[in-house]
C-alpha cells in the first residue's frame, strides 16, 4: 500500500531579519517570518567617527564593537581649541597649532602660552620726580616676556580677559630729607592701585636711596594696559632719580592668574 503525503500550503514566507533597535517596544506589521538560524545585523564595520564636542543625539542604526577606539574630540573652532586627548606618558595635549600645554608623569603642567613677564631698569634715569609730578616708570630690559605682551619699555597689554597679578619693586636715588611724600602706583586701564611711602631717610641729609614694593590683583579686559607710576613731593623740583641696576633693584612683573 502506498501512502501519499500532501504538503500543507504555507501562507507565511520567510524573509531576512529586519528588526529595528529602538528605545521602546512597538508591534510590526510584516506578514513574513524569520528562520531560527537567521543572522541579525547588530555591529557595523565602519570606523568610529570623532566624538563630537556638542552633546547631540546620534542616528546610527547599528552599534560599534565594544573594543572600538574613537579618534578623539573635534576642535570647537579653528581658533578655540578643545582638548582632544592626552598623547601618552610625558606628552602634550593634542590639537594645538602652537604653545601646547604639557603634562609630566609627576603631574607638572606647563602652559607656554600663558602671559607672564619680568622687566627691569638697567641704568639710572635722572631727575624724574620730586615736585609731586608723576613719572611712568621705564623697565627697558625684559628678562621674561612669555607670550610677547610687554612692549620692552613700560607697558603690558592684556591679550585676553582675566585676573592678572602685578608686582613693582622700585628704588629711587637722590632723595633729600625734604622728600617726605611718596606714592607708588600700578596703573591699569580701569583702575589705579596706590601705596604711600616716605621716600626720605630721617637720619641722612641728602642723596638718599629709597626702595618700595607693592603687588596687586587686577581685573583686566583684552587690550587693557598696565604701567607703573611714581610720585615724590616736597623736594621743590625734580631731583629724584629712577634707579637702575642689573641686580633688579627696579623691576616690574606680572602674569595671568585666572
Amino acid at each position: 500500500m502506498t501512502i501519499h503525503v500532501t504538503p500543507i500550503p504555507s501562507t507565511i514566507e520567510l524573509a531576512a531579519p529586519a528588526f529595528t533597535l529602538g528605545t521602546a517596544n512597538t508591534a510590526g506589521a510584516a506578514v513574513t517570518a524569520v528562520s531560527s538560524n537567521s543572522t541579525l545585523l547588530t555591529f557595523d564595520t565602519t570606523s568610529p567617527v570623532a566624538v563630537a564636542a556638542a552633546a547631540v543625539v546620534g542616528s546610527a542604526t547599528v552599534a560599534a564593537r565594544r573594543d572600538h577606539v574613537h579618534p578623539g574630540i573635534a576642535a570647537v573652532t579653528s581658533t578655540d581649541h578643545a582638548i582632544t586627548r592626552y598623547s601618552g606618558t610625558g606628552g602634550q595635549v593634542q590639537n594645538y597649532t602652537s604653545d601646547a600645554p604639557t603634562a609630566s608623569d609627576a603631574g607638572v603642567v606647563l602652559m607656554p602660552g600663558q602671559p607672564a613677564f619680568l622687566a627691569y631698569n638697567g641704568s639710572a634715569i635722572n631727575n624724574v620726580t620730586g615736585n609731586n609730578g608723576q613719572y611712568i616708570g621705564v623697565f627697558g630690559s625684559p628678562l621674561i616676556d612669555q607670550a610677547d605682551n610687554y612692549d620692552d619699555t613700560s607697558t603690558f597689554t592684556a591679550p585676553v580677559d582675566g585676573r592678572y597679578r602685578f608686582s613693582a619693586n622700585i628704588t629711587l636715588n637722590g632723595v633729600t630729607t625734604s622728600g617726605t611724600r611718596g606714592r607708588l602706583r600700578i596703573i591699569t586701564t580701569d583702575k589705579t592701585f596706590e601705596t604711600y611711602f616716605n621716600p626720605s631717610n630721617s637720619e641722612a641729609t641728602t642723596d638718599v636711596a629709597s626702595s618700595i614694593s607693592m603687588s596687586t590683583l587686577a581685573d583686566m579686559d583684552t587690550n587693557d594696559t598696565a604701567t607703573v607710576g611714581i610720585m615724590v613731593g616736597g623736594e621743590g623740583s625734580d631731583v629724584v632719580d629712577w634707579a637702575g641696576s642689573s641686580e633688579l633693584i627696579t623691576s616690574f612683573s606680572g602674569e595671568l592668574v585666572v
